[in-house]
């Protein structure tokens, strides 16, 4: 799984494989506060093109909330994921984040 991507991206159209995908661009409108508005325009240009959106659905069950993440794989590029909601209050710990006290 990659992490939160922190850059801008912009919504276009691949006419060659039919897909609506995302790319980075310092000038797009879109990141990742404001990741709904970016799953609702893909959805509205793949319904209105009769595209494919391009992202990533680990389980189709409990695929809830869009997510901006950047693949470590592929140097960063950044993708759309639809993940289960979480409430994460509180970071995960972390054997590096725990001082042992003697």
């Amino acid at each position: 799984m990659g992490k939160i991507y922190e850059g801008n991206v912009e919504v276009f159209a691949n006419h060659k494989t039919k897909k609506i995908n995302i790319r980075p661009n310092a000038d797009g409108k879109f990141n990742k506060e404001n990741v709904s508005d970016l799953f609702a325009v893909m959805k509205k240009h793949a319904d209105k093109l009769k595209y494919e959106m391009n992202l990533f659905v680990p389980d189709a069950n409990k695929a809830e909330v869009p997510v901006l993440l950047a693949s470590l794989r592929f140097g960063g590029k950044p993708y759309l994921a639809m993940l289960e909601k979480r409430d994460l209050t509180s970071a995960p710990s972390r054997k590096s984040d725990i001082e042992v006290l003697s």
